[in-house]
């Protein structure tokens, strides 16, 4: 019997032990797998989609030239004595802007005068003091510039989609903080064959003479304006099968949503569908989701 008594407690305590190991194992499992869900958070930075206006435009580049500009002959032949006004200089309709020494026989001597045919800027010469010039030598050319033309070459697949009256706003490396606007006034109804490409003038007031000829433009024609549409940051869109995507955040955790893309731009794309303003989408770390509700941290608060 007291054997017997022995064995009972012995087992008894073979039994709390094994109780308490497995008790011990499992909290660490348990600890364990606590630990790896906290490190199991996915850093991500994100931003909230906004409203804002949106341009549908063709981004073009383009020349400026004078609305009206005229290349100015001498009346009779002879060699240019001098140039009364230079380059860049104002002018006046009839006012001179060259001398040249006449070679006609038994005329009274007095130097023939070339006159602007227009009010505007000299743009350019095309010849020097001392060289010969007949009727048919352009002296220089006179440009006005209280209207100034940008000519700009539309890719044939966008064609259809210019028409006159069209706005477009451009920007010039003199004056890179300013905007300036015209509208489209006449479209090539011939194509560059090489280029494929077809010629538009836009139009653009320039009251203040701020714009020259010769100065590059950077144009946006602007083909329709969206208000108050919703866009998010571009490299928040991802693509798969053919579809695209965003993470949007709530309650810390990521969730994938469809959604349907406008215009793109620079910076942003216009989301016509899909999500609301406000939501926050996940712009970078989005490589690292594998799935549906998983846990992220937001480092860019």
């Amino acid at each position: 019997m007291a054997m017997t008594k022995k064995r009972k407690i012995f087992f008894t305590i073979i039994g709390l032990v094994v109780i308490l190991f497995i008790f011990l194992i499992t909290k660490r499992v348990f600890t364990n797998q606590e630990k790896v869900q906290e490190t199991a958070v996915i850093p991500v930075e994100a931003a909230k989609a906004k409203r804002q206006t949106v341009l549908d435009a063709l981004y073009l580049t383009g020349d400026i030239k004078g609305q009206n500009e005229a290349r100015v002959f001498p009346k009779v032949p002879g060699r240019v004595m001098d140039k009364i006004k230079d380059v860049g200089d104002s002018v006046a309709k009839n006012e001179t802007l060259a001398l040249v020494d006449r070679d006609e026989p038994a005329l009274k001597y007095a130097p023939g005068e070339i006159t602007s045919p227009l009010t505007g800027v000299i743009t350019q010469y095309f010849v020097d003091i001392g060289e010969y010039v007949s009727p048919a030598t352009p002296i220089c050319e006179v440009a006005d510039i209280s209207n100034v033309k940008i000519i700009v070459y539309v890719p044939e697949n966008d064609l259809p989609r210019v028409k006159l009256g069209q706005s477009a706003r451009f920007t010039t490396d003199s004056y890179p903080q300013r905007t300036f606007w015209g509208k489209v006034s006449k479209i090539s109804q011939s194509l560059n064959t090489s280029s494929r490409s077809s010629e538009v003038e836009i139009i653009a007031a320039n009251s203040d003479l701020k714009l020259k000829p010769g100065m590059f433009a950077r144009v946006d024609l602007i083909i329709k304006t969206h208000p108050a549409t919703i866009v998010v940051p571009r490299k928040a869109i991802r693509e798969f099968g053919g579809e695209n995507y965003v993470y949007v955040v709530k309650d810390n955790k990521a969730y994938r949503q469809k959604v349907t893309t406008g215009v793109t731009l620079e910076d942003v794309v216009q989301i016509t569908s899909g999500i609301s303003d406000n939501d926050v989408v996940i712009t970078m770390g989005w490589n690292n989701i594998t799935a549906d509700g998983e846990a992220v941290e937001i480092t860019n608060k």
